[in-house]
Formats: C-alpha cells, structure tokens, sequence
C-alpha cells in the first residue's frame, strides 16, 4: 500500500488544519490509491499514528523510521508544502531512498519531502540512543553550518558509503520547488508536483494569487 505521510508536533505554528489542507492537496492529485497518515501526539482529521517519543520540532520527523511502521513506498511531505501538479509519477516510482536538494545549496539534501521503501529504522535507532547530544550538535550548527533532521539523515547515510537519491535527479530541479529559489511568485512551475514554502513566506502568509486558491 501507498502510504502518503505528514508529521504534525503540538506548540508549534502548524495545526490539524494545515494537516487538512496537505490531504486534500494530495487528493487532487495522486490517482493512485494510497493512504493518507499524520504522526502526531494531538487529533487530526485523518488516520494518525501516535507519536511515542517527546523529540521537539523537526526532530519528531524521525519517528518515521520506526521499524515496521510502513509496508510500501512511504511519500512524505513538510506541513508546509503545497501540492500543484501530479504526483502519480513520483508515486509510481521504485524509491530505495529519495530526498529533495537543499535550494540554496545544491549539492545538500533537504527533507522537506522525502519517498523511501524498505526498512530504514536504523536512523531512528541511532537517533533514539541520543536524542539531547545528536539534536545538540545539528540544531547549533556545530557541523558544518548544516542543521536539522536532513543533515543528520544525510551523514547517517554517509556512514555507510551512500547518498540518497534526489527528485532533482529523478524528476527534474523544479519537481519539488522552492516558492522563493524557483520565483513562484506568480504561479507555480509548470513542471512541479509540490512548492516548498521553507522559512518565510508560509502559505498562510499570502492572501492574494495561485497560494491562497490552490492552498484550501
């Protein structure tokens, strides 16, 4: 089964509704039958997955890879993505491990959206076994001016000797777009599935044009 996935952690500035908003986007948009899950510690308005550990942040997106929690291809998005074209090609494609590019930096990995197959519970094992010394060290930039959760997935893979394969690659640079590096502006590109609205603006924060149509 195609799992499409999002995580939503209480006391932050996302809600149900953001959560709402990506389920209908995926809707309109992936023909395939899948279902839609949300890891998370409060009610949303579709089937959830309690989140069993306390991590803060981007942190919890960790517990995706607890062991046998999918049985598939998982395909997940940020709470603050937009979905504007088809996803049947990225959905119907056999992902081993597959991440957006960092936009301002390339040659980096971004886990802004993310697709994968198979177990990958060891980087919720290792993350798990220090949660306070690994979120220390990403969180305050003390490797390498690289921070967060996809920093810490990208050297866990690095341990082994691979790297994650990249939409960029599969699919094209704009597949998964960056509102601001992509000038999304005005409209969305063409050839895009999803628009990462990373930092600022948020979708919530454009009243006028294609965001506030598109993001319902």
């Amino acid at each position: 089964m195609l799992t499409v996935a999002c995580v939503l952690r209480s006391g932050g500035q996302y809600d149900a509704e953001w959560v709402r908003k990506l389920r209908d986007g995926v809707a309109r948009h992936l023909t395939l039958s899948h279902r839609f899950i949300c890891l998370s510690d409060v009610g949303v308005p579709c089937d959830r997955i309690p989140l069993v550990e306390n991590w803060p942040g981007w942190w919890s997106k960790v517990e995706l890879f607890r062991l046998g929690l999918f049985d598939g291809l998982a395909l997940y998005f940020d709470l603050d993505t937009v979905i504007v074209g088809s996803l049947d090609n990225i959905a119907a494609h056999p992902h081993q491990f597959t991440m957006a590019h960092e936009f301002y930096r390339p040659e980096l990995l971004c886990s802004t959206t993310m697709a994968w197959s198979g177990d990958y519970s060891f980087l919720y094992e290792t993350f798990a076994a220090d949660p306070v010394g690994i979120s220390r060290r990403y969180d305050n930039e003390l490797s390498g001016g690289r921070i967060g959760d996809q920093a810490f997935i990208e050297d866990e893979f690095a341990r082994f000797g691979e790297k994650p394969d990249t939409f960029r690659d599969l699919f094209g640079e704009r597949s998964i777009a960056s509102y601001k590096v992509h000038g999304c502006e005005n409209a969305p590109p063409a050839d895009a599935a999803a628009v990462a609205f990373h930092g600022k603006p948020k979708p919530c924060d454009i009243k006028t044009g294609w965001v506030s149509t598109t993001w319902i």
